[in-house]
């Protein structure tokens, strides 16, 4: 069974992985969704790794995100965890694109800075 956390802001994948309050959690059998979940990430003071050790913990092989630091791309490929950054998206279209191996990652450049824009 292959695990996918999918960072979420408002149903869209979150432009801002280190700043994500949710997770959707699918879980995936034989090319198809067998389940999914709402789960939240630890919360406090957001430290590097924070996120990453999280998402090893429940288990997942994919993590899907907009914006992403290349720390935290980094410690997920150590954890032999694929990482999918994507332009802004609707949740279900990313699974729907993962589920028929058409999500694409691509390289998203992100500043963090007054009137910036991911993704584009």
């Amino acid at each position: 069974m292959k695990k996918v956390a999918v960072a979420l802001d408002a149903g869209v994948v979150s432009a801002h992985f280190g700043r994500t309050s949710e997770f959707l959690v699918v879980s995936i059998e034989d090319g198809r969704e067998v389940k999914r979940e709402l789960m939240s990430p630890p919360g406090g003071e957001h430290v590097p790794g924070l996120f990453p050790d999280w998402i090893r913990s429940i288990g997942a092989d994919t993590v899907v995100a907009g914006g992403m630091g290349a720390q935290a791309k980094s410690m997920f490929r150590s954890f032999g965890i694929e990482v999918c950054t994507v332009p802004p998206m609707e949740a279900d279209a990313a699974v729907k694109a993962l589920l028929a191996g058409s999500l694409e990652s691509v390289d998203v450049e992100c500043d963090h800075g007054h009137g910036h824009t991911c993704g584009k």
